[in-house]
């Protein structure tokens, strides 16, 4: 009866034996190569843990409070979307009105924003 034996049946290999060895060369590529993957994978996964500054209402509405009256009113119209609220009936008239100083819509802006973060 003959023992079964895989590996000692199998054929040797038929490169040449300096490029079938694993050496200090291969070892190098191998770890460079790592490096590489270590380097691609890091900055594909980055992105995810970079901490974003927050949105400051405060300073968004003293920064527009400083603007012209109709420039005001529009970077306001583009907070009150932001928070995908409404136009308020009052200021829809003011639109078109040339010549008068539009209201200020700050308050419903913060309103709007304290409804979008309770929702």
């Amino acid at each position: 009866m003959t023992s079964f034996d895989p590996l000692r049946d199998l054929h040797p290999p038929r490169l040449p034996v300096a490029f079938a060895s694993f050496g200090w060369a291969e070892a190098l590529v191998a770890f460079g190569l790592g490096l590489l993957l270590a380097l691609l994978l890091f900055e594909l996964v980055r992105p995810a843990f970079v901490r974003r500054p927050g949105f400051d209402l405060e300073a968004e509405l003293a920064r527009l409070a400083g603007l012209p009256p109709a420039e005001r009113m529009l970077g306001q119209l583009r907070l009150l979307r932001r928070f995908d609220a409404p136009l308020p009936a009052e200021a829809r008239a003011d639109l078109y009105r040339a010549g008068e100083a539009p209201p200020d819509l700050a308050p419903a802006v913060r309103a709007a924003a304290r409804r979008g973060r309770h929702a």
